[in-house]
């Protein structure tokens, strides 16, 4: 029949064979399963050293201050690879403090653009650039703000191919509970009372600046506050407000900053940990297993006297 004749061929010695078009498409696949198997696992290699790159630099404890308790915690971003599970990515996010002195404790989180090798450098940078510009010739938080984005407007590592990094610097007075803060193109931080579970954005959109490694010489801004007893400061990355279901809208079905804040509110009588836990389990949640698809970097603080 003219069905059969499609799949029969003569081979070179005059015989028939029959061409069974299931085992060719069988071995297609096989193959093809075996080369994303590959793929895969080599991105798992790269990303997995610089990950571990990464995470060198990302504090292992955190000052320990009468009065205070701050928690940390960094949360690489995944992706889908080949129907696998959720493959761990590298990227520009990291968190950092550290004591300026006696009396004051510097709080940072920040941001490089991208993913991968360029922004984990772009991270490596500013934080190398932080710890050796001396805090002491810039007491202002919007001075040292400045001052390290000019030498990141020099520096190729950050600049190639369009990058920048946004970033949330602090400085807190333990002794006057006073808390300065500059914004370099980041989210702004939240302040929780907890005797009453209301949660204020802290500062004005007005005052945020520009991310680092785009300006050089822009007029960033300080902004100051007073930390209350009994309440609680959270900076973080736009990793945290950025989840979303893979079904839905990036910007309109976002887990948002109402999400953060719900988050914080449900968790008032926890732990600090037990905080971050809930809200970051909250964020995940909503990606419905897929994972964030941006890494994200938290500092949690809270003051009790």
């Amino acid at each position: 029949s003219q069905g059969l004749h499609s799949h029969v061929v003569r081979d070179a010695g005059g015989d028939f064979m029959m061409l069974l078009t299931s085992v060719l498409e069988s071995a297609y696949e096989t193959i093809e399963a075996m080369k994303a198997r590959v793929v895969a696992e080599r991105l798992s290699e790269e990303v997995d050293s610089v990950r571990k790159l990464q995470e060198s630099v990302i504090p292992s404890d955190l000052p320990k201050i009468n009065g205070y308790s701050i928690v940390g915690r960094y949360e690489p971003s995944e992706i889908k690879v080949s129907g696998r599970n959720p493959v761990v990515m590298a990227g520009g996010d990291y968190y950092d403090s550290f004591m300026l002195n006696d009396e004051m404790i510097v709080l940072l989180v920040g941001d490089a653009s991208g993913h991968g090798v360029k922004a984990c450098m772009s991270i490596m940078t500013m934080h190398t650039l932080i710890r050796m510009i001396k805090n002491e010739q810039y007491p202002d938080a919007a001075e040292f703000v400045s001052a390290v984005n000019d030498r990141l407007c020099t520096s190729d590592i950050v600049q190639d191919e369009g990058g920048f990094i946004t970033l949330l610097y602090s400085m807190l007075n333990v002794e006057k509970h006073q808390i300065e803060w500059t914004c370099a193109g980041h989210p702004l931080p939240l302040l929780q009372d907890l005797a009453t579970n209301e949660i204020t954005v802290m500062g004005d959109e007005d005052d945020v600046g520009l991310p680092l490694a785009i300006s050089a010489g822009w007029p960033y801004e300080k902004m100051v506050a007073e930390i209350p007893d009994n309440s609680r400061v959270l900076i973080y990355t736009d990793g945290l407000e950025e989840a979303y279901p893979p079904s839905g809208d990036a910007l309109l079905d976002q887990f948002g900053v109402k999400g953060i804040i719900r988050g914080l509110q449900e968790s008032k009588d926890l732990s600090l940990d037990a905080a971050l836990d809930h809200i970051f389990d909250l964020s995940s949640d909503i990606t419905e297993g897929a994972g964030r698809h941006d890494d994200t970097s938290v500092i949690l603080i809270e003051r009790k006297d």
